[in-house]
């Protein structure tokens, strides 16, 4: 079988043997799948310089089972993102975000354009913590695991900005009553609730609550092993 020019981008690599490299790609019309890049880290491969991560790529591959062989890859106008400092290291997170949460060939066409837009807007000055709360909850949105942020799930009523709650993960918030023992629980005030469901991470009560309820969340769908990327900002 052969695939013919795809468009990808490379989650991650790997050296395997001599020269070769394993290459995780996210594809727009095959998902998540690894190929292997004969003599791809070496000096005299053609392809070894656009075997770059946050790079958009037209590739081509051939072979059966689980590890096919990659043919060819080239950059695909325009050049990629430029992405340093922390930026880097949240594309990095992303990138193992979705390396551990996309099953292999799987099709996730919204995921694929979401992870364009998230390149985009680190490589852009500032809002590196907008650019990845909305792209978590959006991403969660698309897998299937969309976050009530806006009803209390219990009494169905709309969430008051004067109130506090508890989320409760695959449920959504509930009233935080008084002398109701809170500890333990993702207690969040419901007025971040309701900035979060409408993009706006502008104040930074609600950056710092929101940063809190999303690793609360992921921890739940990634399960006990921890992010590697997470101790790079370390």
């Amino acid at each position: 079988m052969r695939i013919q020019d795809q468009t990808a981008y490379i989650l991650h690599q790997r050296p395997f043997r001599d020269s070769s490299v394993i290459l995780e790609l996210f594809t727009k019309d095959h998902g998540r799948l690894a190929v292997m890049s004969r003599g791809g880290s070496s000096s005299k491969s053609k392809s070894k310089s656009a075997l770059r991560p946050f790079q958009l790529l037209s590739v081509c591959w051939s072979g059966k089972g689980e590890l096919p062989f990659l043919s060819s890859a080239e950059v695909t106008p325009p050049v990629g993102n430029i992405l340093t400092g922390d930026a880097l290291l949240s594309a990095v997170y992303v990138n193992e975000l979705l390396m551990r949460l996309l099953h292999k060939h799987d099709v996730y066409e919204d995921v694929f354009f979401l992870y364009q837009q998230v390149l985009g807007c680190l490589s852009e000055s500032g809002g590196i913590e907008n650019c990845l709360r909305i792209f978590e909850k959006k991403l969660l949105q698309f897998l299937g695991f969309e976050l009530n942020l806006t009803a209390d799930a219990d009494s169905g009523e709309i969430v008051s900005v004067d109130k506090q709650y508890i989320y409760y993960i695959e449920h959504g918030p509930v009233e935080l009553l008084a002398g109701y023992p809170s500890t333990q629980q993702m207690v969040i005030d419901g007025g971040s609730l309701l900035s979060f469901a409408a993009d706006d991470l502008t104040a930074i009560n609600v950056r710092k609550q929101i940063k809190l309820l999303m690793r609360y969340v992921l921890a739940y769908y990634l399960g006990d092993k921890p992010l590697k990327s997470r101790e790079l900002f370390r």
